[in-house]
């Protein structure tokens, strides 16, 4: 199992209790076994027109994360791809938020290798919900990148027994963190322990499938 993450230099992948970081999406599924489950944080399936609030698993993952809902930012709309300013995606008929827009070389990154049956194996995970599934379903409120952030969620990690590598090179420390509960969220998709939402979920132009596990 591993967890995935968007990091200053790329991607940081925890996984078999080591953290490394590598340039692109299609260099993390190189390097991993062929059979691992590998649970990222990055929008997997585009609806193709905008849509108030996101695709309708982003508007379902705020319904769990209650009073953390705002950490679930809408995912851009499929013809969004390839903007790289604001008015670049109005011209596409996209209306995107600046965070929203920075993270579309990712999600382009993501998209350009995803596929109906690698989704078999690759999952879009929201760090944020397999911490609330941690605590009993309770958000982290504290900021992720406080200190106190960052000890509240080592000590959720070290509940369930999850190993804190080492951090790399190129990646933060909550990125890192937030690897780390995409990886136990992966080993819960892979024991068969894990939520998703929506039910039954929709499927994009490409046949991908939108839903989150946790």
């Amino acid at each position: 199992m591993a967890g995935v993450d968007g990091c200053r230099a790329g991607w940081i992948v925890v996984h078999d209790a080591h953290a490394t970081v590598h340039r692109d999406f299609a260099a993390v599924l190189d390097r991993l076994p062929d059979d691992t489950v590998v649970a990222v944080d990055i929008p997997i399936g585009l609806v193709d027109e905008h849509l108030p609030g996101g695709r309708e698993v982003d508007r379902a993952a705020r319904v769990a994360l209650g009073a953390k809902r705002s950490s679930v930012f809408s995912a851009p709309p499929r013809r969004a791809l390839g903007a790289r300013t604001l008015s670049d995606a109005r011209r596409c008929g996209a209306r995107l938020t600046l965070q929203t827009l920075n993270l579309l070389p990712r999600i382009e990154d993501v998209d350009g290798v995803m596929t109906p049956e690698l989704q078999s194996r690759v999952l879009e995970v929201h760090p944020e919900l397999s911490f609330a599934a941690m605590a009993g379903g309770q958000p982290v409120l504290t900021p992720k990148r406080s200190a106190a952030g960052s000890e509240d969620r080592r000590a959720l990690l070290r509940r369930v027994g999850m190993c804190i590598p080492e951090r790399p090179a190129g990646a933060a420390l909550d990125d890192l963190l937030d690897a780390c509960a995409l990886t136990w969220s992966a080993r819960r998709v892979a024991d068969g322990t894990a939520s998703h939402v929506p039910d039954p979920p929709a499927r994009d132009a490409c046949g991908l499938s939108m839903e989150l596990h946790w």
